[in-house]
């Protein structure tokens, strides 16, 4: 059993990409005369910037995008009409699935379709800087309306004993450091306060909510309600494959998606993307003008899955093993 321990503030490899990512987007809307960034600190402990995906950007997830539209859009688009239907608004959202699914470019489509600002928060960034999350969220209720997003909620608030074994051996994703016990105690009371802001839509993400201090998830004011990631079905695996093929210059006619979708089983996002580049390489390798499905069945057998079997089995038991009435409005 491998339990919560001491914090060593480490520097993740995938917030790279995540920051890439985010500096193209910058460039790109920069460029169009928008106002990207309000405020963004040296080394991206948070940022503001105005959304630039929307739901057509992320492939698959058709679900889970409906769910977000109504959990988290109608909130933000139309909060007269939920209170006078006295429905009540969702205090905070926590999404939780596989590393790679895009759950970070799902709360900022959130905040494109609702047409408000959106404040990420990295989670795992903020580990050791109690000034600093404060300040992210004085800067959330300062740019309100606004999604705010904090990501890998499990490193920041993580619970205590908690096993993070998919089956025996296989620690897949753990985190590698946790925060303190202060900044745990400092970011329960930064969600009260942001709850008691009209306007601002507060989410959360972790790879499993079973890793999640209860105190953040199991009382009504703060993430009270949930979205399931689940690991990509074979029509998500298909929309993935759509953004990243189509996006390719030189490929063959008549490739069959819907055969890729079924046999890349197991991957998420980051492996569709990976196995649409090592079958450009393939391609480039033996000097072909045009990449084509040999290519793509060459590169599925170099290509690893991210989603282990076991990882798989215990995600749905986690999410049918937990309380139903926190996936509902």
């Amino acid at each position: 059993m491998i339990v919560a321990h001491s914090p060593v503030v480490l520097l993740h490899p995938w917030f790279a990409e995540l920051s890439e990512l985010a500096a193209r987007h910058h460039r790109q809307v920069h460029l169009e005369g928008i106002k990207v960034m309000h405020r963004k600190l040296m080394n991206i402990f948070y940022e503001v910037r105005d959304p630039v995906l929307s739901w057509d950007d992320i492939g698959g997830y058709a679900d889970v995008k409906e769910t977000l539209r109504e959990m988290v859009c109608l909130p933000l688009k139309k909060p007269e009409m939920i209170r006078k239907h006295n429905l009540g608004i969702p205090a905070g959202v926590m999404l939780w699935g596989p590393l790679g699914t895009g759950i970070t470019m799902l709360a900022e489509a959130c905040a494109m379709d609702a047409g408000v600002s959106f404040v990420y928060v990295s989670g795992q960034e903020m580990l050791g800087k109690h000034d600093e999350l404060k300040e992210a969220f004085d800067t959330a209720i300062h740019e309100a309306p606004c999604v705010l997003f904090i990501s890998d909620c499990e490193w920041l608030a993580p619970r205590a004993g908690c096993d993070y074994e998919w089956s025996p051996g296989n620690l897949r994703a753990i985190p590698p450091t946790f925060a303190d016990k202060e900044l745990t105690r400092l970011f329960i009371e930064q969600v009260d306060r942001i709850n008691q802001v009209e306007g601002v839509m507060l989410l959360g993400s972790c790879y499993r909510i079973d890793t999640v201090d209860q105190a953040v998830i199991k009382e009504k004011k703060r993430f009270n309600r949930k979205v399931f990631v689940h690991p990509p079905t074979v029509e998500d695996r298909r929309g993935m494959l759509d953004i990243y093929m189509d996006q390719m210059p030189s490929l063959t006619a008549g490739i069959d998606r819907d055969e890729l979708a079924r046999l890349s089983k197991g991957y998420v996002g980051w492996d569709i993307e990976s196995l649409c580049k090592r079958a450009t390489v393939n391609a480039i390798k033996v000097d072909s003008e045009v990449v084509t499905a040999e290519h793509f069945m060459k590169a599925l057998k170099e290509v690893r899955q991210f989603l282990t079997p076991d990882m798989v089995t215990k995600y749905h038991v986690i999410r049918d093993t937990d309380c139903p009435h926190h996936y509902e409005f």
